[in-house]
């Protein structure tokens, strides 16, 4: 058996018991707080596949039963036990699937949930389509009913538990531009486990008092070449501040955040290591929208990594993806979102 660990968005964790070398079989969760191990509750998971290596893209077929509390009732939310399981099956390494013939494409990464055990009630299948963790396909089944299946891209378009509406629109005109009235910011904006890294990535909006750290990055040559802001600390302190004054834009600070082994214990290290600096934009009312056909909600970015240590692909992939993540999740209106490279960055 292996035991795996996810943690989740409030930093609850999700302790996973699976067979070994594949995964199917049954699969004991735990949800539980880190630091006490107090337990909130457990399910059981069965995955079962009709191919030898699973996952099998569109023939995996999730059981989730024995949903309790940590007092032995039953669990009140089936939409929150779906979600972590999700979370789980999605990290797993990306399947392959033998090409029906020569050259056909690759199939979409789903997963079928069985209508039993925490799912027998229509109650519960209907509150998962509502969270957008389900879409109900024709299926062939002798009774005729619909298919529940979870699909890969949609799946991580769900900013669940957190949920939120987008914001009421009204529109109004800057220089020139009408555009949608831009909500404000929260100050922690998204928070994310990165298994393959065995890292937290966070982003947060800046504050004034990251002056010193931000002049640090740029008074750095290779990020100097580019931004242009090298200089003294009140430079740099009265860039921030134009930044958080912006309507149509705003500075935000990304960490890293190491998991470890403590005491026996899979925790957070407890530990934020900032490591770059980025702008997100709605690009409508931005300089760069009057040189393509921006949408309404369409975002843009700029970035800027200044700790080398966290430097490279690897890191690329988890913190650009997560920082696209969240302009998604965050108005899911959002359709695109820019980047705007010099044209003298050859990479």
């Amino acid at each position: 058996m292996a035991t795996s660990t996810l943690f989740l968005s409030d930093s609850s964790q999700i302790t996973t018991v699976s067979p070994i070398p594949n995964i199917t079989g049954l699969s004991f969760f735990s949800h539980l707080h880190p630091p006490t191990r107090q337990h909130y509750s457990k399910w059981t998971v069965s995955l079962t596949s009709s191919f030898a290596s699973p996952p099998s893209l569109s023939t995996d077929v999730l059981t989730i039963t024995d949903a309790v509390t940590s007092d032995g009732s039953p669990h009140p939310d089936p939409v929150f036990v779906l979600y972590a399981t999700l979370s789980w099956y999605f990290h797993l390494p990306t399947p392959t699937h033998p090409p029906t013939q020569p050259g056909a494409p690759q199939k979409e990464w789903a997963v079928n949930l069985d209508r039993s055990g925490l799912f027998a009630r229509e109650e519960a299948l209907a509150a998962a389509e509502q969270a957008g963790l389900i879409l109900l396909f024709e299926s062939t089944l002798p009774d005729g009913s619909l298919l529940p299946r979870a699909m890969k891209r949609a799946f991580w378009q769900i900013s669940y538990p957190f949920m939120k509406l987008p914001s009421p629109v009204v529109y109004t005109v800057s220089e020139g531009v009408r555009h949608p009235i831009r909500p404000r910011p929260a100050r922690n904006l998204y928070r994310r486990h990165v298994p393959s890294l065995n890292a937290i990535l966070t982003f947060r909006l800046a504050r004034l008092d990251d002056a010193p750290l931000v002049n640090r990055w740029m008074n750095m040559p290779r990020v100097s070449a580019f931004w242009g802001e090298s200089g003294p600390v009140a430079k740099t302190a009265d860039f921030l501040r134009r930044g958080l004054e912006k309507r149509h834009s705003f500075p935000v600070i990304g960490s890293w955040e190491d998991v470890v082994v403590r005491d026996g214990r899979v925790v957070e290290s407890g530990k934020e290591e900032p490591f770059g600096y980025f702008e997100v934009y709605w690009v409508k009312e931005d300089p760069l929208g009057r040189y393509c056909d921006a949408q309404d909600w369409e975002r843009g970015l700029h970035v800027l990594v200044g700790e080398e240590r966290f430097r490279g692909s690897q890191r690329v992939r988890g913190w650009l993806g997560g920082l696209c993540h969240y302009c998604f999740c965050d108005d899911p209106r959002t359709m695109r979102v820019s980047l705007e490279p010099r044209v003298d960055n050859e990479r």
